[in-house]
């Protein structure tokens, strides 16, 4: 418990100046956010027998992360680049498997690693985007801010409510999160949203119906990340991702939901929330 607190206590102030001052410390953030959670999954795919790339995974992703934070901050020209760095990436890890003249679970060598390219940096890294909005480090912090109100909220009324009125749990993939759980994370998280909107986003106009849809899908949206990463650690039968953050687990831990909400917020912006005016 003391170290549960220890970490939060240094985490979350440091989040939060990343979050709405961080300049070069925001991509060391990013880069160490994808980095050390492509580790944790490549890890775990090991861990459970299977093939994988894990050392040019992570080069690879963070290498990714590092060209659209410069690509993002005005070097435009870096778009001409994007193809080109996928196919460099794809033909590398081809290529280091024919060297090693493993026939041998090649598929899945190739596949796996792809595998965590796709499923963190090109999600993870939509945080970007955000970040470029009028305003971007506050919306970054507002959705890290519901995401936790979610998650606590689903947690607590699940152990007071939880299986009460609907017998059954939630997914077969997290036994105990239930259906009163989750109504109780989108109850506060609406509720948070309205809070929080009168500290940081008050000179904005966003309607009603906004202040509404951008919470649900930060909790829907986030409780689906959460599920992700817990299907993928138990069919590799591992209870956490890590112990980056001792009894909090690794950094996948803290982090599977916001993967999964960070690019629907982006585009939920980009597209319907569109008196926001976005970089890319």
């Amino acid at each position: 418990m003391k170290n549960r607190l220890l970490v939060a206590l240094i985490f979350i102030p440091l989040l939060i100046y990343i979050y709405l001052r961080g300049e070069y410390l925001f991509l060391l953030f990013t880069n160490v956010i994808v980095g050390v959670s492509l580790f944790e999954f490549y890890r775990m795919m090991r861990q459970s027998g299977r093939e994988v790339a894990l050392e040019l995974g992570v080069i690879g992703g963070m290498s990714v992360s590092t060209l659209l934070y410069v690509y993002a901050n005005g070097a435009l020209y870096l778009k001409d680049y994007a193809i080109p760095s996928l196919v460099l990436l794809v033909g590398v890890l081809l290529s280091t498997r024919v060297l090693q003249k493993n026939i041998k679970g090649s598929t899945e060598y190739v596949g796996n690693t792809l595998l965590g390219m796709l499923y963190i940096p090109l999600l993870f890294l939509h945080i970007y985007g955000i970040k470029m909005l009028p305003n971007g480090g506050a919306w970054l912090l507002t959705i890290q801010l519901l995401l936790w109100i979610s998650d606590s909220a689903a947690y607590f009324v699940g152990i007071k409510f939880g299986r009460k009125f609907i017998a059954n749990g939630l997914s077969e993939i997290s036994p105990k999160k239930s259906y009163e759980g989750l109504f109780g994370s989108l109850i506060f998280t609406i509720i948070a949203m309205f809070l929080i909107r009168l500290v940081w986003f008050k000179d904005m106009n966003i309607g009603l119906v906004h202040m509404i849809v951008i919470p649900l899908l930060v909790s829907l949206i986030g409780t689906i990340g959460d599920l992700a990463e817990s299907m993928f650690k138990r069919e590799f039968g591992i209870k956490d991702s890590g112990d980056a953050l001792g009894e909090h687990g690794g950094i996948l831990d803290r982090f599977d939901s916001m993967i999964f909400v960070l690019p629907v917020v982006f585009y939920y912006f980009k597209f319907i929330l569109n008196k926001l005016s976005l970089y890319i």
